[in-house]
This record gives structure tokens, C-alpha cells and sequence, in this order.
């Protein structure tokens, strides 16, 4: 046996490894970003391509060497679409209005496609008297180049598909070429290849942008910005109006025309009163709010944890000219939990921009411990402000709950409900230093009719309410569940 046969089956086997990695991460972001990104729907996509490995390992050793060869060679080739196949299949069933089984046999049957295929390698090179030593050198193989295919996604954050696509399709090549052993496959797929990827990015904006008109019922669409960040899906999308929308996850962020009056609650308002000292920000990766708070403040840090969102907002949501010349405003990209733990600073305003709690990650910032971990680094007649993502309303819902988790972490909350906004608002200190008239009289030429909770008034829309907590965040499961119930499943 000569030394490229020696050398074959580990070469493969990593091969292997390196591009399930890749196809993991290409196919998990995308359909989380079809199906839109709740924890329940991030859930059930990771457990579909899971699936898929399952099922190609029990059927590994159940077909032929020749089914085999087809079924690989048929397949490989098929994932020269990706993730563009899938992506026009979804724009079909929105299309003709299909029912949400269908989203989920698409996800299936492409979870099956994606991961199977691979799944089925390793057995299938395992067998006779050096069995056991085969397993070991080639599952260790198998599992580097795993992780060797993590290294290439990192590679990747805040890049679009079109930077990961060719260099798993050129890994693909070269498994077509170990596997099969026949020149005339591995140059056709190379060639296609080729041709396919120089449009990879006009074909991925207009993929996206035709995702947008038939699922999120946009007019005409036109993507200004996708890319796959460390923690998500980000997109920048643009409708027929010119208007501009964040998409995290295929979720809704926030819009162009909805940022002018979020900042000026949980923002400019609270700076206005309190003149602080020390501004923190968290999350707001737009950094829109920050020239609002900037005049009011002696020094304003900004926390946020996503540098492609920061990327989406300097490039689209706020020109680089506003942020110019703020000397006294400092930018880290951190964990807002780790930064609250690890700095010694004192703030006299905290301001929570970030998204509703769809997700864990997101509502453990939304919970009583975060809260008392942010009391603990403000001041005496220091003010946390939060955007409640809904109206305040008597019930368990989620604004209802945020408020609850503040309230056990503080001793007095006001909550604004804004038409204009359409949210509310709270602002939550142990010692309010402003109250009911200072704010009517702040916002009277901004919203005449705005509805304003002094701390006396909220305990009765609380009495359901149960406090989102670490140890209690069926919220996000449940609310998930909803939505995505709601979304796909019901027929009214």
C-alpha cells in the first residue's frame, strides 16, 4: 500500500469533519433565519440536523458501495444550491400560502440532505480485524477536522455566505476526490463550482431580498446587508419607500422611522432630567441613542456584545459624522453581564436598548438578578431605563413581567406608555430623582396625550405578574412556542 492510500482515509475523514462543521452552521443560521429566530425555533432547527446525522449513521451500512457513489455524487452536487434551494423552496410555500408543514418538511428533508450524507462516511470505513483501530485514528480525524471547520466559521463572522460557500465547496471538491477516486466528477463539480460562485453574491442579496417580500410581506425588498455575525443572523433590508429595517435572526430589530422616538424615551428623556455623570449603555448596536445622550453627560460608555450589528449601524442607521468629535464617549464590545461585573465605575444612568426576550441569552438581561448586578454598579439616585417591547398591560405578558423583575430589584418604578412609540417605557431607581410633572413637562411638545405610571400606580398592573427570573424563563419557551404556533399552525 503506497502512501497516498495510507494517507487517504484520515485526509477524508477530516475532509468530512470540516465540511459537516460548515454545513451545520450554514444550515442552522439560515432556516432559524427563515423560520424567524425565537428559542423554540432555534431549538427544533438544531434538532432537525441532528436528525439527520442519526438517520445517516443507522443507514450507513444498509445499501450498496454503488447506491452509495450515486447518492453521495447526487447529493454533493445538489449542495452547489445551498442555501439558495432551500431559500426559493421557502419563497414558493409563502407564495401559494401553504401551511407551516410544509416550512417544516422543507427543513427535514434539507437537515436529512445536509447532514446524512456525511454521517455515513465513518462506519462505512470501519470494519475487519483492525476495526477498533480504525475507529480510533478516524473518528480523531473526524473530529479535528470538526473543529478545523469551526476555525473556518470563525473566519467568517460579519461576512456573508459568500465568503463560507466557496471554501466549502472547495472542501467538498477535494472529498468528491478521495471518495469516489474519479477525475471527471471532481473537475464537473469544480466547474460549476466556479461558475456559480461568481454570482454567489448577487444571487445571496436577491435571495434574501425575495425571502423578505414573500414572508415578511415587504412591497419590493432590497438587501442592503447580510451577514453572519458570532451570535446571529444580521440583515439590513430596505423597502420600496426607502425605508430601513434591522432583522436579527429573520426577527424584526427595529426600523429606520421607530429609532428617533425609542431613543428620545430611553434615552434622551432620562438624560435630560438626570444630567448624569456616567452614562451606560447597553446593547443599542445601532448606536443611535448615543448622540442623544452625549449633550446631557459628562461620560457615556456604550456595551454591545455583536460587532456585526455594530457594523449594520455604523454603515445604515447612523452616519459616522454624529459620532465625530465625542471625546468623552468610550465603545467596548463585551457581555453586558460580564462588564457590569468586572467594572468598579458608578453610573448614574443605565440604559437597556436591547432586543425583547425571545431567547435565553436575551432574557437573562431582563431578569431580577441582572437587575440587582446593575443596582449595585449605580448610584444613590441612580436610573435604569428600559424599552418594555409592548405596552404595560394587567396581565403575565412580558412587559407586565420586566416590570415585575424591576420591581423586586428596586424600590420605585415609573413606566410611560407611548402611542407614538407603541411601548412602553420604565425607569426604575431606588431613589426616583425626578416624578410624574417633571416628565409631563419634558415630553408635553413631544406627545401631548402620553399615559405616565408613577411607582404608586404600577403594583396594580402587577398583581399577575410573575418577575422573570434565572430560575424562571418559561416566558421565552412559552411565548416562543406561541409565536411560532400562531405563525404556522393556525388557520384562522
Amino acid at each position: 500500500m503506497n502512501r497516498y492510500q495510507t494517507l487517504r482515509e484520515p485526509v477524508l475523514l477530516f475532509l468530512v469533519g470540516a465540511c459537516l462543521s460548515i454545513s451545520q452552521f450554514v444550515m442552522i443560521r439560515d432556516f432559524v433565519t427563515i423560520l424567524y429566530g425565537e428559542e423554540v425555533v432555534i431549538i427544533l432547527v438544531t434538532a432537525a440536523f441532528f436528525l439527520g446525522l442519526s438517520i445517516g449513521y443507522f443507514l450507513s451500512l444498509k445499501f450498496t458501495e454503488e447506491f452509495f457513489e450515486s447518492a453521495f455524487l447526487t447529493i454533493a452536487f445538489l449542495h452547489l444550491t445551498f442555501p439558495f434551494s432551500y431559500r426559493m423552496l421557502a419563497v414558493g410555500i409563502a407564495r401559494l400560502d401553504l401551511s407551516g408543514y410544509w416550512y417544516m418538511a422543507l427543513m427535514f428533508i434539507y437537515a436529512l440532505i445536509f447532514s446524512s450524507i456525511f454521517a455515513v462516511f465513518l462506519p462505512r470505513r470501519i470494519h475487519g480485524e483492525t476495526a477498533l483501530q480504525k475507529m480510533k485514528i478516524l473518528y480523531s480525524m473526524e473530529l479535528i477536522g470538526f473543529a478545523a471547520g469551526f476555525a473556518v466559521v470563525g473566519l467568517s463572522w460579519n461576512k456573508g455566505v459568500d465568503f463560507i460557500i466557496p471554501i466549502y465547496w472547495a472542501l467538498l471538491a477535494v472529498v468528491i476526490h478521495l471518495a469516489l477516486q474519479k477525475k471527471t466528477w471532481t473537475v464537473a463539480f469544480v466547474l460549476i463550482a466556479v461558475v456559480a460562485g461568481s454570482s454567489l453574491t448577487k444571487i445571496d442579496q436577491r435571495t434574501t431580498a425575495l425571502l423578505y417580500e414573500n414572508k415578511h410581506s415587504f412591497d419590493k425588498a432590497t438587501t442592503l446587508m447580510s451577514i453572519n455575525s458570532a451570535y446571529q443572523k444580521v440583515e439590513v433590508m430596505e423597502d420600496g419607500d426607502g425605508e430601513r429595517y434591522l432583522y436579527l435572526d429573520g426577527l424584526l430589530n427595529l426600523n429606520a422611522s421607530d429609532l428617533e422616538d425609542l431613543n428620545y424615551y430611553i434615552a434622551e428623556i432620562p438624560a435630560r432630567l438626570i444630567k448624569p455623570a456616567k452614562t451606560l449603555i447597553i446593547g443599542n448596536g445601532t448606536l443611535s441613542s448615543v448622540p442623544k445622550v452625549y449633550p446631557h453627560s459628562k461620560f457615556v460608555q456604550s456595551v454591545e456584545l455583536d460587532a456585526g450589528v455594530l457594523l449594520a449601524g455604523e454603515q445604515f442607521f447612523t452616519p459616522k459624522q454624529e459620532l465625530v468629535g465625542l471625546d468623552h464617549w468610550n465603545l467596548i464590545i463585551d457581555d453586558g453581564k460580564h462588564f457590569l461585573k468586572t467594572t468598579e465605575d458608578k453610573f448614574d444612568l443605565v440604559i437597556m436598548d436591547i432586543p425583547s426576550p425571545l431567547t435565553i441569552q436575551e432574557a437573562i438581561l431582563h431578569t431580577v438578578e441582572f437587575y440587582q448586578l446593575a443596582q449595585s454598579k449605580m448610584t444613590a439616585q441612580g436610573v435604569i431605563a428600559v424599552q418594555l417591547s409592548g405596552p404595560l398591560q394587567h396581565n403575565n405578558r412580558t412587559p407586565a413581567r420586566v416590570v415585575a423583575a424591576l420591581s423586586k430589584a428596586f424600590n420605585q418604578v415609573m413606566v410611560i406608555n407611548s402611542d407614538k412609540a407603541d411601548r412602553s417605557f420604565a425607569y426604575a431607581s431606588d431613589h426616583l430623582p425626578f416624578n410624574k410633572t417633571d416628565v409631563r413637562e419634558m415630553t408635553r411638545d413631544y406627545e401631548e396625550n402620553l399615559e405616565i405610571l408613577s411607582s404608586f400606580d404600577v403594583p396594580f398592573y402587577l398583581s399577575n405578574a410573575v418577575p422573570l427570573a434565572v430560575d424562571n424563563l418559561d416566558l421565552v419557551l412559552r411565548r416562543g412556542w406561541e409565536r411560532f404556533t400562531d405563525r404556522y399552525f393556525d388557520d384562522d
